[in-house]
C-alpha cells in the first residue's frame, strides 16, 4: 500500500470516528420519552442519591435534598405500569415498595426546555410537630414544626431539634402526592441543663460586675436602706452561682452564694462600708428552645 493510500484510509477512519461521536452525542442529548423520564426519576429515588434526583430535572428544594440524604430507607422494585401521553400532557402510573409495603402512584410530567420531567406530583408532604422546641430534624435537614414540607418519597427519621439538647425520634413515610404527619415526643438531654447553666452564669457575671446600683432581674436584694443615706459603690464576690433546674419552658436556679460590699454615706453622714452575704441567691425565668440553641429569659 502506498503512503498516499495509507493517508486516504486514515482520513476515512477519522471521518467515521467523528460521525460516530456526533451520533453518540446527539443520542445521549435527545429528550427522553415520558416513560424514560419517569424511569430515570424512580431509579434516582432508589439510589438515595440527591445528586441523581437533581439530574432528572425535577424541582426539589435544598432542604428536601438534605432530608433525602439522611433518609432511613428509599423505594425499591419500582416499575412503570402505564403511561399516558396526549396533547402535550403526560402522566404515568407507577408501583414500588417502601417500608415493606406495596404502593401505587400517578406521576405527572411537564416539558421543560423540550425535556420531560416529573413535576411536584413526584413529591409528598410532611407536617411534623414536637412536644419540645420549635424545629425537628428530618434526615439531614432541620425543619420548622407545624409547616408543610415537600419531600421526596422515602422513610425519614424525624427527631426533636437540636439533637445536642433534645431526645425523641419517630419515623415518617412520605409517598408521592401523599400527606404525612409525625409527632415527636421530646425530652431534655442533660446537655440542655449544662447549656442553661453556662448561659445563666455568663448572664450573672454581667450582673455582678459592680457599680453604684443593684442590677435588676438578677435575683440580688441588699437590705441597705436603714444603713445608708447614699451608695457610691457596690462590689460583688460570687462564691457559688445558683444551680439550674430546667423544664422545657421554665427554669429555676437556687442555692447561690453571693457577697456584696456596699460603700457610701451612712445615715450619720460618715463614710460607711458594709459586706452583706446571701446563701440563698436564686433567679427564675423562661426557656425557649429553637432549631439550634437554648435561650433563657430571666424574670
Amino acid at each position: 500500500m502506498t503512503r498516499r493510500h495509507r493517508w486516504l484510509l486514515a482520513g476515512l477512519v477519522a471521518v467515521v470516528a467523528v460521525a460516530a461521536g456526533v451520533w453518540w452525542g446527539v443520542s445521549t442529548l435527545r429528550s427522553p420519552t415520558p416513560e424514560e423520564a419517569v424511569r430515570d426519576y424512580l431509579r434516582a429515588l432508589e439510589t438515595g442519591d440527591p445528586e441523581a434526583v437533581t439530574a432528572t430535572g425535577t424541582a426539589v428544594s435544598d432542604r428536601a435534598l438534605a432530608a433525602f440524604a439522611g433518609a432511613a430507607s428509599t423505594i425499591e422494585d419500582a416499575q412503570v405500569t402505564g403511561v399516558r401521553d396526549s396533547d402535550g400532557e403526560a402522566s404515568a402510573t407507577v408501583t414500588f415498595r417502601l417500608d415493606g409495603d406495596e404502593h401505587e402512584a400517578r406521576l405527572r410530567l411537564d416539558q421543560e426546555d423540550g425535556r420531560w420531567v416529573v413535576d411536584a406530583s413526584g413529591l409528598g408532604t410532611l407536617r411534623a410537630t414536637t412536644t419540645v422546641g420549635t424545629a425537628v430534624q428530618v434526615g439531614d435537614a432541620v425543619l420548622p414544626v407545624a409547616e408543610d414540607a415537600a419531600l421526596l418519597p422515602a422513610v425519614y427519621p424525624v427527631a426533636a431539634a437540636p439533637l445536642t439538647l433534645l431526645t425523641g425520634t419517630t419515623e415518617a413515610v412520605v409517598l408521592p402526592g401523599g400527606d404525612a404527619t409525625a409527632t415527636v415526643t421530646a425530652a431534655l438531654r442533660p446537655e440542655a441543663t449544662e447549656a442553661a447553666q453556662s448561659q445563666l452564669e455568663a448572664y450573672l457575671e454581667t450582673c455582678t460586675a459592680g457599680g453604684s446600683a443593684i442590677p435588676e432581674n438578677c435575683g440580688i436584694r441588699i437590705p441597705w436602706g436603714t444603713e445608708f443615706r447614699e451608695v457610691s459603690d457596690v462590689a460583688f464576690r460570687v462564691e457559688r452561682f445558683p444551680m439550674v433546674t430546667l423544664t422545657p419552658t421554665t427554669f429555676a436556679a437556687d442555692d447561690g452564694v453571693l457577697e456584696a460590699t456596699v460603700t457610701g454615706t451612712g445615715q450619720n453622714g460618715t463614710t460607711r462600708s458594709v459586706t452583706y452575704r446571701s446563701t440563698a441567691w436564686s433567679v427564675r425565668g423562661g426557656v425557649e428552645i429553637t432549631a439550634d440553641e437554648l435561650a433563657l429569659t430571666v424574670w
